[in-house]
């Protein structure tokens, strides 16, 4: 009978402990409005800041800033960023957080997608994945 007392208490305990693992969702939303903030303002090093570095080992700085400065050439200056999707979606490796954002410009709009990620390991919530149409 003890043991299983012992048994139903550390289960109790192991599965709260699962059950109270922070949700990270405010952490990404600040990531996500600091981004956005520094898109706004042109600021690539603060932004580039924000981004997981194998990020721009398989998109280069240069044309990930091109993208968006080009958006901002035909379209115009940036008025807005308005969320169009949220998502979580928990894997093995890690919480991540994806966005889908309407960017309203003077004479347009455009959306980016950006995906943050907050690994199991110890490292910080980073930018893991951006798209920019």
């Amino acid at each position: 009978m003890r043991f299983r007392t012992f048994f139903t208490l550390l289960t109790f305990i192991l599965l709260t402990s699962c059950m109270t693992q922070a949700n990270q969702e405010s952490q990404a939303n600040q990531i996500l409005k600091q981004l956005n903030q520094a898109i706004q303002e042109q600021n690539w090093k603060q932004a580039e800041a924000l981004f997981d570095p194998d990020f721009f080992k398989q998109t280069p700085k240069k044309y990930w800033e091109h993208q968006i400065k080009l958006a901002i050439q035909e379209k115009g200056k940036i008025q807005s960023f308005n969320s169009v999707s949220y998502q979580k979606d928990p894997r093995f490796g890690g919480d991540f957080y994806i966005y889908v954002i309407s960017i309203a410009h003077e004479h347009g709009i455009s959306h980016e997608t950006v995906t943050i990620i907050k690994p199991i390991s110890d490292k910080p919530m980073m930018i893991s994945g951006f798209l920019f149409k």
